[in-house]
């Protein structure tokens, strides 16, 4: 008779035992392991298991291949801004390697951030019989332009790939170029699963006449444009000379309207970025205070009916802005650093406007009406004809709009007791003028600490670190066994005065 307490314990052991080999990774079970056959059943060959999109053979020969992932080379220009990047981008592309199935060698990892040439790559990897991944960036405003290049010890040729995607989109596109590329090398990219290859557009775009385009700045457009085109409608009814409001209703109504639907088609016809309708948006509203303000400050006090006109000379700034965006933006994407240096070109324009009146006429105590008029004008005028040619980010415009303004304001008040009781045309002039020479030191000093650093200053950091000022941010990398990230702190780099 057999003790149910030995089939009990049997069974027990057998699931343990079944519990464990289904644990191990797919290379670590042999490959041509077979599931027991129960009584009365065919065996069955072992099917092979996918993991990542490729299969375990792929796996097992890739393991023992060692690879070394070059540091993320980039322009010396633009080193400091993509540091974020291209440190993110090496600690993510050496896991998926890791991931692959390859065997990172971080011994033989090259920090430096110039890109190697092709045949020195090839080279190299045929001396070593290493795999290795040199990957490299640049930056096109809000877009990234992603190269990876991947040279075998055992070929003479070198496999590249390049794509341009958004920012956000950056590790998850470099982590599917880099499975693909391996999956050429070994021959494998038809191991891929179906779900993960994108169908051809003759099967996606079944049934559209059209694929729409992704206009993410949609709703700033349509903001901006439902407000403007109310501001029109009233406009028009203002610089009619009516007052009814019978009229002024139904005006805002078909000017928002308008406006709206205008937003809405744009969008849908063009890919519309939130920078792009910032951009556009700076053409509306700058250049119509503008056209109000220099009116009211120059031809006011001639008019028959100044109101009347002065709303008209609004239609017309704010159209020749429209039209000026417009051909900006025609002449490529809009960066946000862009959109955000044609805003602060009419603000800052706006207040030297003003100064330069103030110093023309000798009185402060008059509102400066027309220089601020025709400040906002030439300031969005140059700052968005700069926007379309230079790479800016938002950061350094906040912090050289912070710094024009701390200094104008700080030179204000040093010189604010020329100004006091009853001060002479010639003391309020010299009031306007160091106000205006702090204004220009704040914004020259916020620039000359934001700037990149030199060329040949490779790896010094940012460069107001020459004052020896603390830096908040990436300061180093951990590493972990195989495991390396990037280590955010406080530290101190450069000489100290």
């Amino acid at each position: 008779m057999i003790d149910p307490w030995h089939l009990r314990g049997g069974a027990g052991a057998l699931a343990l035992a079944a519990a464990l080999t289904a644990a191990l990774p797919a290379s670590a079970q042999p490959e041509d392991a077979a599931a027991p056959a129960r009584s009365g059943e065919r065996a069955q060959p072992p099917q092979p298991a996918h993991a990542g999109g490729l299969a375990p053979p792929l796996r097992s020969a890739r393991a023992s291949r060692s690879a070394v992932v070059l540091a993320t080379a980039v322009a010396p220009e633009v080193e400091e801004r993509a540091a974020p990047l291209t440190s993110a981008l090496d600690a993510l592309l050496s896991d998926t390697a890791q991931d692959l199935g390859l065997s990172v060698d971080l011994a033989g990892h090259v920090a430096s951030r110039s890109r190697p040439g092709e045949a020195e790559l090839i080279e190299r990897a045929r001396s070593s019989d290493k795999l290795f991944i040199a990957p490299s960036l640049e930056l096109h405003g809000d877009e990234v332009e992603l190269r990876l290049s991947l040279a075998s010890g055992g070929s003479r040729s070198l496999r590249v790939r390049v794509e341009r995607v958004a920012r956000d989109d950056l590790a998850v596109r470099a982590a599917v170029m880099l499975r693909d590329l391996l999956a050429e090398l070994d021959g494998g990219a038809a191991a891929a699963p179906a779900l993960a290859r994108e169908a051809p557009c003759s099967e996606r775009c079944r049934g559209r006449l059209a694929t729409p385009a992704r206009s993410f700045g949609k709703a700033t457009l349509a903001v901006n444009a439902t407000l403007y085109g109310g501001l029109v409608g009233f406009s028009i009814q203002r610089s009619s000379g009516s007052d009814d409001p019978r009229l002024l209703y139904p005006l805002l109504a078909v000017g928002a309207g308008v406006g709206l639907g205008g937003a809405i088609i744009i969008a849908e016809e063009w890919d519309v970025g939130v920078a792009d309708a910032w951009y556009l948006g700076s053409g509306m509203w700058w250049p119509t205070a503008a056209g109000h303000l220099i009116y009211q400050g120059r031809f006011a006090e001639h008019a028959e009916d100044p109101a009347q006109e002065r709303w008209a000379s609004g239609l017309i700034g704010g159209t020749a802005g429209i039209t000026l965006a417009a051909l900006g933006l025609s002449l490529g994407r809009m960066s946000e650093g862009g959109a955000l240096m044609a805003q602060s070109g009419g603000g800052l324009g706006l207040m030297l406007g003003g100064l330069v009146e103030w110093a023309g006429r000798g009185d402060v105590q008059r509102t400066p009406i027309a220089g601020m008029g025709y400040g906002a004008a030439l300031g969005w005028l140059a700052a968005a004809a700069a926007a379309t040619q230079v790479d800016v980010t938002a950061s350094d415009v906040l912090t050289i709009d912070v710094g024009a303004l701390l200094g104008g304001l700080g030179a204000a008040a040093l010189a604010s007791p020329l100004v006091f009781e009853s001060p002479t045309e010639a003391q309020q002039r010299a009031w306007v003028g160091a106000s205006a020479a702090g204004f220009l030191l704040g914004a020259g000093v916020a620039w000359f600490v934001t700037r990149p650093a030199v060329a040949g200053a490779r790896g010094a950091g940012p460069s107001w670190n020459r004052f020896g000022l603390p830096m908040l941010g990436v300061i180093g990398e951990s590493v972990v066994g195989s495991r390396r990230a990037p280590a955010l702190g406080l530290g101190w780099q450069g000489a100290i005065p």
